[in-house]
């Protein structure tokens, strides 16, 4: 495909530069208090989701862009919320030359700084790369079927438990100076930091492995675009972990300076996740071939016509990533309940396409009432999620006491979000759009990437404090000069900006992109 300077601003430099604000933002608070984990991740990845689905729309052409499906929010939201169910503490030491065996006492080894370089890569590559993979399904070119997702899942099922056998079969592979200390290894009373040590690298190769196995998948069926997609994130972030190396050269460089050096590196590797997003947008997601368009157009996916989209979320993806969140309890089985039931009444009361609804469309994905309810979904539970972690983290920072408002917050955000969701399934079975619909299913994409914006920035203000601190008032004015940012870019991407850029490149009156 031609490119020009046009092209190149709106096909990479912009996108590339909304992804890594988006993430130096969302990383950051990822690890403040309130979130933290799979939590934390929720957090980065509805914002990434939402981002990438509204940059795909294209002025409501669905067709013109692959990966454009409504289910991307709920996808990334899950996939990289997954990835955080684990922690990197012990290797950050590393960089100094430590192997810490007791912290508490004070108590190392030296090591060489090699490793915190290959740790930080391999613990990279999976938590952004995971999210790629499941944004993947979200466009594959070629046909899937209900067996074919059984083998892809296996694979990526496959791929952890082989990596989890070959770290117990081959501790002396994966463990740092391991043949040296095996003795104190296997004594982690003594060396409660070697004990924390195994469980971190045991669950960043666990993940590698999935990672691993959900890429070779699409290697094996040949999809060379979701093959891609999914290198390019991972590798990308990876590299960007590992060269920022926790930023544990800031002590060195600025010894007589008290700050939240860790906080900028978790925002150095939201910058580094977003970049390897940006990247594999241009690679992977610039419009498509009359050739490319025919077969995606013409293809029976998972993703509508056959329904069986909607329960590989529902009842597999979704399964596992809302009973990874802490502290769910019963209600994340009572909305487990509600969209398993939803699945089920859904294909019994619409059942799946035929081909006179499917030919000639102009939604390449199928029934579009179950995109809308893919987006929506997404939406839900990633903002609700988020919303219930950020006033927990308000509240102790404010009153302390977080476990004691978790508790009550989910007490009454947990019934906000099951009966959000109730209507959500109602809606769509009460005020369905014809299956053959060819209009714009999304006309309100504008104004939900402003909601999700303007609703997780002021999550991100409300868990930086407190502001009498300068380490943190510092960074809400960082949070501040993000939002600008990523705002201007949301405002050249608005409805106009497939027109504009059409009226640019034929001479004609348009947005004044950078020259």
């Amino acid at each position: 495909m031609a490119l020009d300077r046009y092209s190149l601003v709106r096909d990479l430099c912009l996108p590339t530069l909304l992804f890594a604000a988006l993430g130096a933002m969302s990383w950051a608070v990822r690890g403040c208090v309130g979130f933290g984990g799979s939590s934390g991740c929720i957090f980065a990845g509805v914002l990434w989701g939402t981002a990438w689905w509204f940059l795909a729309q294209s002025g409501g052409q669905a067709t013109s862009r692959r990966y454009t499906s409504g289910w991307i929010v709920l996808a990334m939201t899950v996939g990289i919320g997954m990835s955080g169910a684990r922690g990197w503490m012990q290797w950050h030491s590393f960089f100094d030359g430590k192997l810490q065996t007791n912290y508490a006492a004070g108590e190392f080894l030296p090591i060489s700084r090699v490793y915190g370089f290959v740790w930080l890569f391999i613990a990279g590559v999976p938590w952004a790369g995971v999210g790629a993979c499941l944004l993947a399904w979200c466009g594959s070119l070629r046909e899937t079927r209900g067996w074919h997702w059984a083998i892809r899942i296996a694979c990526g099922i496959g791929g952890a438990l082989l990596a989890r056998s070959l770290f117990f079969t081959f501790p002396q592979f994966f463990l740092p100076l391991y043949e040296s200390l095996v003795d104190r290894y296997q004594d982690i009373e003594h060396n409660p930091n070697l004990g924390r040590l195994i469980n971190d690298s045991r669950s960043a190769i666990l993940h590698m492995g999935l990672y691993l196995g959900l890429l070779a998948y699409e290697v094996a069926r040949r999809d060379w675009k979701n093959v891609v997609l999914i290198t390019t994130v991972g590798v990308v972030s990876g590299a960007g972990w590992s060269l920022f190396q926790t930023w544990k050269w800031a002590s060195h460089v600025w010894p007589d300076t008290s700050f939240n050096w860790w906080r900028c590196w978790e925002s150095s590797g939201g910058i580094s996740i977003g970049i390897a997003y940006g990247l594999a947008w241009f690679l992977v997601n610039r419009g498509m071939s009359d050739e490319e368009q025919a077969l995606f157009k013409a293809r029976r996916s998972i993703a509508g016509p056959n329904l069986e989209w909607l329960f590989v979320f529902l009842l597999v993806i979704v399964p596992f990533g809302v009973l990874m969140v802490e502290e769910v309890n019963q209600w994340g089985f009572l909305m487990l309940a509600v969209l398993g039931v939803f699945a089920v009444l859904y294909y019994l009361l619409r059942g799946p396409l035929d081909a006179e609804e499917l030919l000639p469309t102009n939604q390449v994905h199928g029934d579009p009432n179950l995109e809308r309810f893919g987006l929506y979904l997404g939406l839900i539970l990633g903002l609700g999620f988020s919303l219930r972690n950020g006033l927990k983290g308000w509240f102790f920072i404010h009153y302390g006491r977080d476990e004691y408002y978790g508790e009550v917050l989910w007490q009454i955000l947990g019934p906000g979000i099951l009966l959000c969701l109730a209507a959500l399934c109602v809606w769509t079975v009460v005020r369905p759009l014809p299956r053959d619909f060819r209009g714009n299913i999304f006309p309100h994409a504008y104004g939900l990437i402003w909601l999700v914006l303007i609703f997780q920035n002021v999550l991100a203000q409300l868990v930086t404090g407190p502001l009498s601190e300068w380490s943190e008032f510092v960074f809400s004015i960082y949070y501040l000069l993000l939002f600008a940012i990523t705002a201007l870019i949301v405002m050249l991407y608005s409805g106009r900006v497939e027109r504009d850029i059409a009226g640019l490149e034929t001479g004609r009156q348009g947005v004044a992109w950078p020259e």
